[in-house]
């Protein structure tokens, strides 16, 4: 069986890095930026408790967490190239404008 840390395609402190550019680069009530912030925020939660070992599987923890959020940057870069993202996200990127739907929607999606 292989280990658990060869399946992580980037280090988490990377999509951390992704996720901070991109709240730099959004406007605030953004749907995306809220998204984004409360997913950061997470994220960088999942970072503190890997350097401080509180997982039983440091590995397969920052696998997960790592893949997760390269799936919700894909999104992003997708949607930023002018192409649909996969249908899971297309609410995200439809309503994140939407005048009826408040921030805290976004931040639950996430």
């Amino acid at each position: 069986m292989a280990q658990s840390e060869h399946l992580t395609t980037a280090p988490v402190g990377t999509v951390v890095s992704r996720m901070r550019m991109l709240d730099a680069a959004l406007p605030e009530r953004d749907g995306i930026a809220v998204f984004n912030r409360v997913y950061l925020t997470v994220t960088e939660e999942v970072e503190r408790r890997l350097d401080t070992g509180r997982f039983t599987d440091p590995g397969a923890a920052a696998t997960l967490d790592v893949r997760f959020a390269e799936r919700y940057l894909a999104a992003v870069d997708t949607e930023a190239a002018g192409r649909r993202p996969p249908a899971c996200w297309r609410p995200l990127f439809q309503f994140r404008r939407h005048p009826g739907v408040r921030p805290l929607q976004f931040a639950l999606a996430s």
